[in-house]
Parts: structure tokens; C-alpha cells; sequence
């Protein structure tokens, strides 16, 4: 068996990585037939094949950072104790949110105003934006949102509970026992999930309201529990191995019954409905019950391969680990410019994703080393460095 020490190298490599990925992810609504209406920066040029890869890691993304984080969670509460914890989770995840929230919603603004008054090929929303500035009375009430901030929010609203669980010691009892074992997490665990899944849309939306919203409970913080869990019972890791392949084979199979049930573009008309719930069918609970057993497979087949791919510690991956805080906070400002300069050329789909992806992460990693490494903003994300091979 690993010992612990060795998987928080691979653990902490695939959450930098989760993270990075959503700069593929988001950069690939630009290009997605579905969310040509709803996507600030779509073009049009669009790709299905790029549409149904974005869509497919939209279910395992997130839910393998939270479970990650559960993972860590437990780790600092050993060591620092719930009031530690707590004060530790404020300052990383608290602070962060309150500081860099409205700075991200500043500077999308201010770029979506750039794009009005220079990009002469308007994408749909930005058309319907530059309508409404010139009817407001005509408008209707923009709605809050914490952007692709929403991870930091619950999160921290986890962390929180995670703490009340961990002082009443419900994870040295019955829940670590009846969670850890393997089929349970296979084949049990999932149907948890499915009422979550099953009020929402396929594909689903990100909880990203100030007001919480349960469905996220429901999905993101089951996955946060599933993390503590495995924290007290890390053989189930090894026990989960052997599954990696055959998990991933079905993951594929279980997506490819989702895709015909995608709806096409969604229209000005229905972007509300995109966004709310749905009334419960038998067929739309098969589908959620199809995306809960895809979700929760391949977030096991990311920490299988991950234990065999990343689980070493140099100074590239320790370096994209403390990288990937910063460039998701700022990924989405960022893209939005790169392909607002997109829409006035015509250079291809998959040139222009590219363009737009690794410049986005190439500007991340570069504001990284100029702005943040060696800075006070540094330090509020990722602490006091530690040297290579010492863990927090």
C-alpha cells in the first residue's frame, strides 16, 4: 500500500490539473453549437466533436476537485484541528472570494465593453447586449452570479461542514465503514447523487447563484464526503485500481446514451429554462441516473490513473500545483478577451480553441510568475512556500 505521504503528490497534481482543465472546458463554450446564444465570446465557427468532449469532462471536473478537496480537508483537520481549520479555510478560500469576486466581475465588464465598441462581428449574447443598452426599459433584470467563482463559495461552505463532522467524529464510525468499501462507492454511492442530477438540465449548470443552491449540496458536496471518507480509509485506492479501464470504458458507453438528449442551440427564449429546474419525468431520471454513475466513474478513473501518471513531485508539477489557483480565478476575464479578438477572424475552430486556450494559459502562468510567486497575493492563495519533497 502508498503510503499517504506519496498520494498527496498525485492527489495535489490532479486537483492543479482539474483546475486547469476548466480553461479548456470554458474556452469550448465558444465553439459549442448548444450555447451559441448564451456564450458571451461564441463565434461562428463550432464543432460538435469539441462540444461533446467539453461536455463530458463538465461531469467529472468539478466533482474530482471537491472530492480532492475532502480529501485535504480531513488532512489539515488532523493537523490543525477544527478552529485551525476553520481559520486556515477562511484566509485560503474566504478571503480569496471576497477579494478577487468582484475584480473578475469588474473585468469582464470592462472587456465586454471593449468588445462592444471594437469587435465588429458581434456574437449573439453580445448583440442582445448592445440591444438592451439601447432599450433598457425593454431589458430585463440582469441576474447575481459569482461567475466561475461558485467553486470557492461552496467550498468554503463545505470546509464548514466538513469541520462539524469531524468534531463529532462521525467519520471514525458507521459512515467511513459503509461508504468505503469499493462497490458501495461503485455501484451505491452514485444513486445519491441522481435527486440532485435530476432537477436540473442536461447538461447541467453551475450552481453559481449567491444564494445556495441544494442541488449543489446534493452533487459537489457528496463528492467533498466521498474525499473525507477515502481520507480515513485510503486503501479503498488500491482497492479501486483494477477498475480504472473498465470504468472508463463504461463512462464512455453511459455518456454516449446521454448525448442524443442534449438539447440543440438554445434560444434567447429558452435561456431561463436552461438555467432552472426541470419537472420530473421518468425518461429525465434515467438520464440523471446515467449522468451520476458517469460522474462518480471517471472521477475514480482520474485518481486510478492519476496514482499511476502523477504521483512524483518535481519542480514542473509543484510549480503548475501552486500555478492553478491563480490562473482559474483569472482564466475567464482573460479568455474572453483572447476570443473576443477571435471573432473578427477567420482562422478555423480548432486553431482558434487552441489559440485561445494556451494563450489564456500561457497568460496565467506568466501573470503567475511576474505578479503573484514571490508577492502578497501569493501568499493569500497558496501561504508560506514550502520547499520541495515537504508537504504543508
Amino acid at each position: 500500500m502508498t503510503s499517504a505521504t506519496d498520494r498527496l503528490h498525485y492527489m495535489d497534481n490532479l486537483r492543479a490539473l482539474a483546475m486547469l482543465l476548466g480553461i479548456f472546458f470554458h474556452a469550448a463554450l465558444a465553439y459549442s453549437p448548444m450555447m451559441t446564444n448564451l456564450w458571451l465570446s461564441a463565434g461562428p465557427e463550432e464543432s460538435v466533436i469539441l462540444e461533446n468532449v467539453a461536455w463530458f469532462t463538465h461531469l467529472f471536473r468539478m466533482p474530482l476537485f471537491f472530492l480532492i478537496a475532502g480529501f485535504f480537508a480531513v488532512l489539515l483537520l488532523s493537523k490543525r484541528g477544527e478552529k485551525g481549520f476553520i481559520v486556515h479555510r477562511l484566509k485560503r478560500i474566504g478571503l480569496p472570494f471576497i477579494i478577487f469576486t468582484p475584480l473578475v466581475i469588474i473585468s469582464v465588464f470592462i472587456s465586454l465593453n471593449w468588445a462592444l465598441n471594437n469587435v465588429e462581428n458581434l456574437s449573439p449574447m453580445l448583440g442582445a447586449i448592445q440591444w438592451m443598452m439601447a432599450n433598457p426599459e425593454l431589458a430585463p433584470e440582469a441576474p447575481e452570479s459569482t461567475m466561475h467563482m461558485w467553486f470557492l463559495y461552496y467550498l468554503l461552505q463545505f470546509c464548514l461542514v466538513g469541520a462539524l463532522i469531524h468534531k463529532l467524529g462521525l467519520l471514525e464510525g458507521w459512515l467511513t465503514k459503509l461508504v468505503s468499501n469499493r462497490w458501495v462507492i461503485v455501484l451505491v454511492y452514485p444513486l445519491l447523487l441522481v435527486p440532485a442530477f435530476a432537477t436540473q438540465q442536461i447538461p447541467h449548470p453551475a450552481p453559481e447563484k449567491y444564494i445556495p443552491q441544494l442541488w449543489g449540496y446534493g452533487i459537489y458536496g457528496l463528492f467533498f464526503l466521498l474525499g473525507m471518507v477515502i481520507y480515513k480509509r485510503q486503501e479503498v485506492l488500491d482497492e479501486l485500481r483494477p477498475l480504472g479501464l473498465p470504468l472508463l470504458v463504461i463512462s464512455i458507453g453511459l455518456y454516449w446514451l446521454i448525448l442524443p438528449h442534449f438539447p440543440g442551440v438554445v434560444s434567447f427564449e429558452d435561456i431561463a429554462k436552461f438555467t432552472q429546474g426541470v419537472e420530473f419525468s421518468t425518461e429525465h431520471l434515467g438520464l440523471a441516473i446515467l449522468e451520476a454513475y458517469t460522474a462518480v466513474f471517471m472521477t475514480i478513473v482520474c485518481l486510478v490513473y492519476g496514482a499511476r501518471l502523477l504521483n512524483k513531485q518535481n519542480v514542473i508539477f509543484r510549480y503548475t500545483a501552486d500555478a492553478s489557483y491563480w490562473i482559474y480565478i483569472i482564466h475567464i476575464p482573460v479568455l474572453f478577451v483572447l476570443q473576443y479578438h477571435l471573432l473578427d477572424v477567420e482562422w478555423g475552430v480548432w486553431t482558434e480553441y487552441l489559440v485561445s486556450s494556451f494563450g489564456a494559459l500561457a497568460i496565467g502562468f506568466i501573470s503567475y510568475a511576474v505578479l503573484v510567486r514571490w508577492t502578497p497575493i501569493g501568499l493569500l492563495l497558496n501561504g508560506m512556500r514550502v520547499p520541495l519533497g515537504k508537504t504543508s
